[in-house]
């Protein structure tokens, strides 16, 4: 199923877990963020991407990147081999989305994020391009599993290396949100992978979210309030809610903002 309407909480569970989801327009005025899933008996697959590249590019981007991933896991899917088949389904969409047209037969110069899970018989696996973020929470803490394809992180790996200094990484990470790899650059050749599966355990939670949620609400607030809702359709609404406060009290404009929560039997 793959959705992109504004404010309408989608539920659903198997036998290994369940999962709420909502995206929000912000205060944009198209939504380019998109979201699917398929669910089977005990396993599923969970995909959010945040097109770039206008109205047209954007939406038509993260959909057609959502899509790709469902026709895969549907039509396809062998239980060996899952990430392999997270990888190469990303690089597909990466392929598909660099060769899109307007109308006028020009190239449309799109682009879209990509954070793609796989819950197989309680082992995760994930798949990440650009800046969209998986976390996982057990026990009240919560770590990302995604690393983030932008500029800040290559600064930070300079610095941590010693080739920037303080005063150098501050002037050059005014560009740091910029992308190095996204899905319609073309050749993708940074992606963000489990190198094996994930055991899970009984009521860890796993969180998926577009940029417009984890820009606005930090980590320790988000783990607060999962860790205060028992019940994901709630919690999932609360982050709503307090992503619309944090922009109302810091008066920042919100960007589209989609998030995935799934939760461990």
């Amino acid at each position: 199923m793959l959705y992109h309407s504004d404010q309408q909480l989608v539920k659903d569970e198997n036998s290994a877990f369940q999962m709420a989801a909502l995206s929000v327009i912000g205060d944009r005025e198209d939504q380019q963020d998109s979201f699917g899933y398929i669910l089977k008996q005990d396993e599923g697959l969970v995909v959010v991407c945040d097109g770039m590249g206008g109205h047209e590019g954007g939406k038509t981007a993260s959909e057609l990147a959502v899509q790709s991933y469902l026709a895969q896991y549907a039509e396809s899917y062998v239980i060996t081999g899952h990430t392999d088949m997270l990888i190469e389904t990303a690089k597909k969409a990466d392929a598909m989305i660099s060769q899109l047209r307007n109308e006028n037969g020009d190239l449309l110069k799109a682009g879209s994020t990509l954070v793609s899970i796989l819950i197989n018989r309680k082992k995760l696996m994930w798949c990440s391009v650009g800046d969209s973020r998986a976390y996982l929470v057990r026990k009240g803490e919560m770590v990302q599993l995604t690393q983030d394809h932008n500029y800040h992180t290559v600064l930070v790996e300079k610095a941590n290396a010693g080739l920037l200094n303080a005063e150098e990484f501050a002037k050059e990470d005014i560009r740091g949100e910029a992308l190095i790899s996204f899905l319609g650059i073309g050749n993708l050749a940074l992606i963000d992978y489990s190198e094996s599966p994930l055991e899970l355990q009984k009521d860890d939670k796993i969180i998926i979210m577009s940029d417009g949620l984890y820009k606005i609400v930090s980590d320790a607030e988000i783990a607060r309030i999962l860790d205060n809702f028992n019940n994901i359709g709630e919690a999932v609404q609360a982050l709503e809610m307090k992503a619309k406060k944090n922009a109302k009290y810091n008066n920042e404009s919100r960007d589209n903002m989609t998030v995935a929560l799934i939760k461990v039997k």
